[in-house]
């Protein structure tokens, strides 16, 4: 039996599940979000699009979703009228006032009624409801609708089952023309002989009972073709066709980390992911991103906008490993905007990593026309442990010959190459594709056993290959290659690049790409963004906190400490490393560390102070761990985390009237510290 206590327990957690994952009943809902969604939005609407709707928590966060909706579907979205909704809301009025006479369902909900919000108006209606053997029918006859999987012309009809209630959409599948005769005395389940009835009755009406694409001839006489069942599913699924579902992710994803302003503003990209090594043995992340449009706004005859970064690097626990802020203000003259208007915009960028499975999310506002977009993806970094270790199979379309600056490291620059790829891995026919990817760990005693084998598979046809020595590579660790596809057919393609040592593959690495069937493509304009260490072209501050953060501290500890003695004693530097002294409980070091900070006249840091007087604290020196945590509370006033421990430390120090003072102060900021109230409460009876 369950105690009361373990009983409430449940439903308190049960409670805050259900509150985290948002509804999962539309009967939840409140009662205008539940009629948008059932009535409004029912036909329309996909089914991740309802998913993420009943996973907001909210009534403002609705709002803004339907907002997103209506926004992804507006044809003309630089002007104030939403033609799609305004036509959409013209049929849901146009549906309940004619067709729900004959039943007492709304409008809406017939199956007319679904048929004309999703399509809209036909073409032509023809009635039949005049002839005493064939129950009333209405044909209505599309052409040239603009969705995918409908063919260009096509009927629908719609029957009085039993001459009587609503008109229900026939299929000839499931109805058959028996369905449409008054009396049909033979086998109910007999096409032929009902066609052959329905024929001398009504014979329009006779083939449309078949097949309700027009011309289309039955695969056996008096049989309905499948062509039939297959169109009327894809009409149901026509509204889901007309936008990307992926903004409602997105929404949903990036909701409580943008402003209100972009949450509805979600626009897609291209991008791609890749690594390589530097010649210190530094791991990079470079990746590129190209948004479905760059908006800019204008002064003059000046173009500008501002792009604003904002990256994450964690671990597959969840945990924080790295992230960074960048902005990039771009600004165009009316000459290079004609140059460039009808080219995709890519932002290039490279940041070191670690060794290990990361997972990668970058998130781009565009601050000028409140826009965003993101790039999502898990990345693996082989450690030392691997003694063959092959970077990402880079593509591209063109290579140049272009030495970096010293000590400047871009993004998909290898040695002295700067490589363009294209985000959308597409190449032109008779073109050129150059591969490029890195090496490590190769013995070149053993040079000759290597070999890289070089495999281009295409579905339904034999690989295209050759293999190389590596021998023929001079600039190993960096193995390139140009490609002519003069041999290639327009198609899709995966790229298979294989190390073997003798008979034996040591590593791999695959990219797919497509060939055109086009001769030119308008190549993007890339912007870079670089990075400069020039005291510590180890990287080794970036690096030391990522091993810090993944909780390897015996490789953060050297990296933090070459970071700190190469930046000139940087407080910041300061407070990571007394942060990992701290984690291995070695406090003398941190003491020596910071206490040289403390007498500056310069505003520090809290956490100086209070990683400073929790070491003071440990090491039992009481009266300096005092001194710190008042010069603090002048510093940054009162706070509990500091008030505590000094009130420890008096009480250490034998000073009980003032540890009391210092708690009771703290009590008046935070009431709500039972184990203060305890300390205070001890103190008192003494």
């Amino acid at each position: 039996m369950i105690n009361t206590n373990k009983l409430i327990l449940m439903i308190l957690l049960l409670l805050i599940t259900v509150l985290s994952q948002g509804i999962s009943d539309t009967r939840d809902l409140p009662g205008p979000y539940k009629k948008w969604l059932e009535q409004e939005a029912v036909y329309i609407i996909s089914p991740v699009e309802k998913d993420v709707f009943l996973k907001l928590r909210s009534n403002r966060e609705r709002d803004l979703f339907i907002k997103a909706f209506w926004k992804h579907r507006d044809p003309t979205p630089g002007t104030d009228e939403n033609e799609f909704k305004e036509e959409h809301y013209r049929r849901i009025e146009h549906a309940n006032q004619y067709f729900g006479k004959e039943t007492p369902k709304p409008g809406w909900k017939t199956d007319r009624g679904r048929i004309y919000i999703i399509l809209g108006e036909p073409n032509d209606i023809q009635t039949y409801d005049a002839k005493i053997e064939i129950y009333p029918v209405e044909t209505w006859f599309y052409q040239n609708i603009k969705a995918r999987g409908l063919p260009p012309a096509f009927q629908l009809m719609f029957f009085q089952d039993k001459g009587h209630g609503e008109y229900k959409l026939y299929s000839p599948i499931n109805n058959g023309p028996q369905a449409l005769l008054t009396t049909f005395e033979e086998d109910p389940t007999d096409y032929v002989a009902a066609y052959e009835k329905m024929k001398m009755i009504e014979p329009s009406l006779a083939d449309a009972s078949l097949t309700l694409i027009p011309g289309e001839k039955p695969v056996s006489y008096g049989r309905p073709n499948m062509s039939s069942a297959r169109l009327l599913n894809e009409i149901e699924t026509v509204p889901q066709k007309l936008v990307s579902d992926t903004y409602a992710r997105k929404y949903l994803e990036y909701k409580d980390s943008v402003e209100v302003e972009y949450s509805t503003n979600y626009i897609g990209n291209s991008s791609l992911v890749k690594t390589k090594k530097d010649s210190n043995g530094v791991n990079f992340i470079q990746y590129v991103m190209e948004p479905q449009r760059l908006s800019v706004d204008n002064y003059q005859d000046k173009y500008y906008t501002t792009l604003e970064l904002y990256g994450t690097v964690t671990d597959m626990q969840d945990r924080l490993i790295y992230q960074f802020e960048k902005k990039i203000p771009l600004e165009f003259s009316e000459t290079q905007i004609s140059r460039i208007k009808n080219r995709p915009f890519n932002v290039m960028d490279v940041f070191p990593i670690i060794p290990g499975r990361f997972k990668i999310s970058v998130l781009m506002k565009n601050i000028t026309s409140k826009e965003f977009t993101s790039l999502e993806r898990t990345v693996f970094i082989p450690g030392p442990e691997n003694p063959i270790q092959m970077t990402s199979l880079m593509l591209a379309f063109e290579m140049k010959k272009d030495k970096a600056e010293i000590n400047l490291i871009r993004p998909f620059h290898i040695r002295d190459y700067q490589l363009y790829p294209p985000v959308n891995r597409l190449f032109v026919k008779d073109g050129l594709l150059v591969t490029a990817f890195q090496i490590h760990g190769l013995d070149d005693a053993d040079g000759n056993i290597y070999k890289l084998k070089y495999q281009f598979l295409k579905k339904g046809s034999p690989p295209i290959e050759f293999t190389k020595d590596i021998t023929e590579y001079p600039e190993r660790p960096l193995f390139t290659e140009k490609i002519s596809l003069k041999n290639f057919t327009p198609d899709h393609y995966k790229l298979r690049v294989s190390l073997f040592n003798g008979q034996t593959e040591a590593v791999s690495s695959e990219e797919e790409f497509d060939i055109s069937h086009s001769e030119s493509i308008p190549r993007p304009w890339y912007y870079f963004l670089r990075l400069t260490e020039e005291e510590d072209p180890a990287f080794s501050y970036t690096l030391g906190l990522q091993y810090f953060r993944s909780g390897r501290l015996e490789k953060a500890l050297p990296k933090l400490k070459n970071a700190y003695e190469n930046k000139n004693g940087s407080e910041e530097i300061a407070i990571n490393l007394a942060r990992i002294y701290i984690a291995a409980e070695n406090y003398k070091p941190v003491t020596s560390l910071l206490s040289p900070y403390i007498d500056s006249e310069m505003p520090l840091k809290q956490p100086t102070y209070f990683l400073l007087a929790l070491s003071y604290n440990k090491l039992g020196e009481f009266e300096e761990a005092v001194r710190i945590y008042k010069k603090a509370i002048s510093a940054y006033n009162s706070s509990p985390e500091l008030l505590n421990p000094m009130g420890e430390c008096l009480l250490q120090l034998g000073k009980k009237k003032e540890a009391l003072e210092t708690w009771e102060k703290s009590l008046k900021i935070n009431p709500d510290q039972p184990e203060i109230k305890k300390k205070i409460k001890t103190l008192n009876n003494k």
